[in-house]
Formats: C-alpha cells, structure tokens, sequence
C-alpha cells in the first residue's frame, strides 16, 4: 500500500511538473479576475485599436493620385497587435509589434503586414496563449502576484527570456543597411522589406552582445557622422545607459547615466554638440504597487530634469542639470544650438498625465508644442508655448536632426465624447516668436489618423526648394467603412487634398512610429542584386 501510495505522489508530481506552465497559467486567470481585470471592457481592445488577424500580401492595389516617384522603396509603420487575448489587464503598449509596408515602385502600390517574430511572439504562439506579464496587468497587489508568477516561470523554464522578451512593437529606423524594429524594454529585430513587399525578421541585433542595455524605440542618427545615438532605461541602477553606435554598426559608447529613481524614459535629443536627456517625473516604483498604485505613474510633487552632455563623452560626470516644473513628453521634435544655448521642442503635457489612458491629467489638457530653453551660461531653463494646437507625434525631415529646423508636422487631437481622437495633421513654425497659427489638414469626418513620415521630394539636397520641400505619408483609418487608405500629401503646400491615396486590404490599427526607405536604402537591406527577386 506504501508503495502504491508514493507511485501515485510521484505520478501526481511528474503530471503536475510536465503542466506547471498550464498550473501558472491557471493562477494568472484567477488573480486577474479576483482583481476583476478580467472580462473588463479595454478600449484598447476595441474600435480601430483592436488587433487584425491576418497577415496578408496584396499588389496591384487601387491608387487615387499618382504616387511621386520620391516614396519610390517602401514605407513601413509600427505598432501592437496583440496574437492572444490578454490575460487580464491590458495596454496599448502591451500588443505584439505587427508591421504594416507599403511597397511603392513606379507609381504601383503593394501592401502587406506582418508580425515581429521575436523570441515572446514565438513562444507565445507556440502555447497558444500569453506568456509574459503586461504593463496593463501592473497594478496593485494584484499586479505583484502577475510579476512573481513571471519570475516563477523563468525559474521552471515555462518562458525563456534569453533571446529577449520584448514585443518590438514601437518604431523601425533604417541604420548600417538594417532595417530595425525597435522597443524600449529589449534590443532591436533586424527586418526586411523584400522585392514584392513581403516582410520577414531576419535576427535579433545584439551588437556582438556588447550593449548592455535595453534600446531605444527613438534612436537619432546623426546627419553628419551616422552614427546612432541612443538611451537606455531599467528597472535597476544605474536607471539608465547612453550609447553610440557608428555608421558601421560598431557600438563605440555605452555609459552609466545616474538618477535619482527609475523613469519612463521614452524620447531624447542630440544637437550638433550634445545630448540631450529628458528626466521627466513619470517615475516607476516597484514598491507602490503594494501600495495599490500602478508602476509606472506622474509623480506631480517631482521636478523635471534636462541634462545636457558632449556627444560621445566617456565622462557622464560632465552632465548638466537644467530644472522645470513637473511636466512629460513622450516625443520631441527637434533640438539644436544657438548662441550658447539649446533650444528643445517637443509635445509637452505641462498640466499631468494619465499613464494608464494614455492621456492627460486632471483637467484633460492635452498636449501642445512647447520650446525649453537651456542657458549653457546661467544654467537656467525657461519655455514657452509655440503653438496652440494640441499635438502629438511630431517629425521632421532625417537630414535636419539636432539642426535647427523652421517646421514640424504633428497629429492633431481633439476631445470627442470623451475620448482623445487624432482628427488630422498641422505644420507648426518652431520659429515663429509667438504662438502661431498653424496650417492644418482634417482628416475628414469619421476619419482618423497618424505620425505623418516626411519624405524629401530628392535624396539630393541640392534639388529641394526648401526644408518642406517633399511629402507626409500616413495611414488613415475611415470608421464610417472600418477600412483603411495609405494617405500622402504635399508638405509644401500642405493642401486639404492628397497627392494620392491607396486603398488598403484591410484595416491598419492604431500605433506609433514609421519609416519610409528610399530606393537606395531599399537595395542596401540586401547583399545580393535584387532585380531577379519577385516584384511589385
């Protein structure tokens, strides 16, 4: 009887090992629905943030207008596309990075979209379910017990975080003939936009395992040197790194950058000399969710930091400090030198900010184009609003980075029944002494849209008419036919109407960031002559 007792203890523990990962499984569904995250009604869910779940490869497809020859190569946008329901809690920077290309040659449109296969989505779609925590499930007591059941399963071997355990879901930049799609929680995928516009991740960019921290979803490319610029954030000392890898892709810079406590860390900025780091009080703390608070959260009581270093230096002791008032920007448009000072614009929230939405703070002032100005000589830090609109998702042309810029073109928002909508597009003047009016573009009704990519009409300087001389790509999501349109317009007139417009197979959700590659960078993502490959 003895023995027969400890067969079945020993099959009962062999069967409960060879399911922990289900048994864990099973503790995560009961401790968000005790939370009551579960079931819960998630925007981010929902509408034109809801995930699609086809990955298709269409050519031939219908253009209104005529595509200029200048986005001849392939534009590529970023964005979460969660491959499960969530768990519990979810948010919109949780979903896994689905890219979406057009590809463009000789006027002809071909679309297509894709996952990002990272090391989470693989292990994910092989069980069939999620696997790792989410930043939506992140608070309270309830959000401690998600995480211990994370390192739980890294423990038993359930999920394997070697290869990284990023989403890759944010942006893509194009350096050293690599295409990169990029988060700021792990290291960057190594994409490719092939002939006949179908995607494919080729590896994940360790650097020859040299970079020690996690990458940056806005690394800045230097337009003179080509080397990349970027920062690094974590949930431990030193909180943050700064590196710089050349236009080689060899990492020549990877420095400790201490603060006082971990940030949200999400945008910076290089001028010609210097770079520039945004300490904004959207704080981390690990320790309040026992508490009941979120992990990440706006902390009003904390100033803002702005730390001005030499580009490039080995020495972060040379860092200065410049202090503001409690504000946050996720994205800055531009920064560059003048006299003796920097000059810094980015979409600012100067009244709060609201992680979990995404969204402002109390009295729901959204963000507005904002200068901060660093007196090198004195030491101090002065703003000023530069324009009225409420904006985000500001770009400017690659060749004017951390040089001094006349226009950013920005998404427009408006507050309609409740919720943020991007309802178009305005071209700011960064120099203009005063708010200034800027010139705007309206979607259209029930429309909606996002970053607008500028793409010079030449990839030869000498040929443009000026700074704005090129166009504004963009996906535009139509709710009245839940379909989708890949838009260009012209930046220098900045006309309502659109140069062109393709009709896309299917909707394109709401995300982040892209990237337009122009023929020469196209050909460079291989090393072999494409023109006998599939095309368009």
């Amino acid at each position: 009887m003895a023995v027969l007792m400890v067969l079945i203890l020993l099959g009962v523990a062999i069967a409960a090992w060879a399911c922990k990962g289900f048994v864990i499984f099973c503790l995560e569904v009961a401790v968000s629905t005790a939370a009551g995250k579960r079931g819960k009604r998630n925007p981010w869910l929902e509408s034109n943030y809801a995930p699609v779940r086809q990955e298709l490869l269409e050519a031939d497809l219908p253009v209104e207008g005529t595509l200029p020859a200048a986005l001849d190569g392939a534009y590529v946008r970023n964005g979460p596309n969660p491959l499960h329901q969530p768990i519990g809690g979810h948010h919109w920077f949780d979903g896994d990075g689905m890219l979406h290309a057009v590809r463009i040659k000789d006027g002809k449109a071909a679309y297509s979209n894709a996952y990002v296969q990272t090391s989470k989505y693989k292990q994910e779609k092989k069980a069939g379910r999620p696997l790792f925590f989410t930043l939506g499930a992140m608070e309270g007591v309830s959000g401690v017990l998600i995480y211990m059941l994370q390192q739980l399963k890294e423990k038993l071997g359930v999920v394997h975080t070697k290869e990284g355990d990023g989403p890759a879901n944010t942006s893509v930049v194009f350096h050293n003939k690599q295409l990169l799609a990029l988060v700021e929680t792990d290291l960057p995928q190594v994409v490719r936009v092939n002939n006949d516009a179908h995607i494919e991740t080729l590896e994940r960019q360790t650097y020859g395992g040299q970079l020690r921290s996690p990458f940056t979803a806005h690394p800045k490319i230097d337009p003179k040197t080509g080397e990349l610029h970027g920062i690094g954030y974590s949930f431990s000392k030193p909180w943050m790194h700064y590196y710089v890898i050349g236009s080689g892709g060899t990492l020549k810079l990877d420095i400790d950058i201490e603060l006082p406590a971990p940030v949200m860390m999400h945008d910076f900025a290089i001028t010609e000399d210097y770079a520039v780091f945004l300490d904004f009080p959207l704080t981390i703390n690990q320790e309040g969710l026992i508490k009941g608070k979120p992990l990440v959260r706006f902390d009003e009581g904390r100033a803002s930091r702005f730390g001005v270093l030499p580009k490039s230096s080995e020495v972060p002791e040379k860092i200065r400090w410049f202090e503001m008032p409690a504000m946050f920007a996720f994205h800055v448009a531009n920064a560059w030198q003048e006299g003796n000072s920097i000059r810094l614009f980015a979409c600012m929230y100067t009244e709060g900010f609201d992680f979990a939405n995404v969204a402002a703070g109390k009295d729901r002032s959204l963000p507005r184009m904002v200068e901060v100005r660093l007196d090198l000589d004195s030491g101090k830090a002065t703003s000023r609003i530069v324009s009225e609109v409420h904006c985000e998702f500001p770009t400017i042309p690659d060749s004017l980075v951390g040089r001094k810029t006349k226009y950013t073109y920005v998404v427009m928002y408006e507050i309609v029944d409740g919720e943020e909508r991007p309802h178009g597009l305005a071209k700011i003047d960064l120099t203009a002494s005063s708010p200034a009016a800027a010139a705007t573009i309206s979607f259209g009704r029930s429309r909606s849209g996002g970053e607008a990519v500028f793409i010079p009409s030449s990839t030869n300087p000498a040929e443009l008419k000026g700074e704005d001389d090129g166009y504004l790509a963009t996906y535009v999501y139509d709710k009245a036919s839940d379909s989708s349109d890949f838009v260009v317009y012209d930046a220098r007139s900045f006309s309502p109407e659109p140069v062109a417009r393709v009709k896309l197979p299917q909707r394109v959700p709401h995300g982040f960031h892209g990237k337009h590659i122009n023929v020469a960078q196209f050909q460079a993502q291989f090393p072999f002559d494409i023109h006998f490959l599939p095309d368009i």
